[in-house]
């Protein structure tokens, strides 16, 4: 760990302390990518995250076994969510309504319209 100064004011905010939480995040959570945590603060930053608001966020990342580092930043995209994995009753269901919507009759030429 790095020795950091007090600051000349108290501040009534917490400091950043990026080093020293990706080193409790590799203790904590070894089973994370090297690295993710470190993109996904990046990101955060980015995204006008506080010190304390991101601190926070980590906390409960590291407590949650089913969480990652992406899951930091809430995603804007749609496509970045993560998702459960559907079912195959689901692209069943998308075949048979493709097949039927490929199968009606819309052509309205020979109607003679």
């Amino acid at each position: 760990m790095t020795h950091r100064p007090p600051p000349a004011t108290p501040s009534p905010y917490p400091l950043p302390a990026t080093p020293e939480l990706l080193a409790l995040a590799a203790k904590a959570r070894p089973d994370w990518q090297h690295g993710a945590l470190r993109d996904a603060l990046a990101h955060a930053h980015y995204q006008g995250m506080t010190w304390g608001q991101t601190l926070t966020a980590v906390a409960r990342l590291l407590a949650d076994p089913e969480a990652e580092p992406a899951d930091l930043v809430p995603a804007r995209e749609p496509w970045r969510h993560r998702r459960p994995a559907q079912g195959p009753e689901t692209a069943h269901r998308g075949a048979a309504a493709a097949r039927a919507a490929l199968h009606t009759d819309t052509d309205t030429t020979d109607s003679g319209r």
